[in-house]
């Protein structure tokens, strides 16, 4: 008698294959994060306008200098432990950081422009509760345009409200969120979104903190350091739930609107 063979398994055709392309393309285009190779398209523009502007109106040297993004400075710190002081060394690890995410991703090397055109506007929209916050807390508008700096005050006021989007942003969530999310969540293996909450929120203290002497230039006063935690919060929010381009083009945007709104 010959044996009965077991009955082979059903290979997923095609068409059942397709309903789950299009099931996780429509999750993405709803969802939310942005792919870094968008973001990195995104984001480019704003770095090579920062690296030029430095050429033509370079910040003092001083870590927590009025003129100087203390951001920058701590990179710069970071990379001299590895015999680099190269001033192009922060914009260049984002490039790197973005890029290597996206071979990560394993995500097609095509660019979506809608995508990437969407960032720049949401970036402006997401940066208007931040601005009615500013309002409401009593901040004053003039924080950024306070600093005189010499010889191009506007241009330098610029820079530094993009410089401070693009890396405080780096510094504050894509690294710190990620890397206290990696410790809670997957060595310690505490719940993720605890871990991711109190990973914002920690983040948001230690990005109000950095503002204010002795790292910073500001002295203290707690109704500032409070409101940029809120400010952090909401920063944080973003980059959870739509990534590192448009918290640090919601950052931007906040930046160049109070410019504008403090030269009027």
């Amino acid at each position: 008698m010959s044996r009965r063979q077991p009955p082979a398994r059903r290979r997923p055709t095609a068409r059942r294959a397709r309903k789950r392309r299009r099931a996780t393309a429509a999750i993405s285009d709803r969802g939310a994060l942005a792919r870094p190779l968008d973001t990195l398209v995104f984001l480019l523009p704003l770095i090579l306008f920062y690296q030029v502007s430095l050429i033509a109106a370079p910040p003092a040297r001083s870590l927590g200098g009025p003129d100087q993004v203390v951001a920058i400075g701590l990179l710069k710190v970071f990379f001299q432990l590895f015999g680099t002081t190269a001033v192009i060394m922060p914009g260049l690890a984002v490039v790197v950081i973005l890029l290597c995410t996206h071979v990560a991703s394993r995500e097609p090397w095509r660019v979506n422009r809608k995508s990437v055109a969407w960032m720049y506007l949401e970036s402006i929209l997401l940066a208007i509760p931040l601005l009615l916050l500013n309002n409401l807390w009593q901040a004053s508008l003039r924080v950024i345009a306070a600093r005189k700096v010499d010889p191009h005050p506007w241009l330098t006021e610029v820079t530094l409200s993009i410089g401070a989007g693009i890396y405080e942003e780096l510094v504050f969530r894509l690294v710190l969120i990620s890397v206290l999310v990696i410790i809670g969540a997957d060595l310690l293996r505490l719940p993720h979104a605890a871990t991711t909450l109190a990973a914002v929120l920690i983040a948001a203290g230690v990005f109000a903190a950095h503002h204010h002497q002795p790292v910073g230039s500001e002295e203290f006063t707690l109704a500032r350091f409070l409101f940029r935690t809120m400010a952090g919060i909401y920063l944080g929010a973003v980059f959870v739930f739509r990534g590192y381009g448009p918290a640090a083009g919601l950052h931007i945007a906040y930046n160049l609107l109070v410019v504008a709104m403090a030269v009027k």
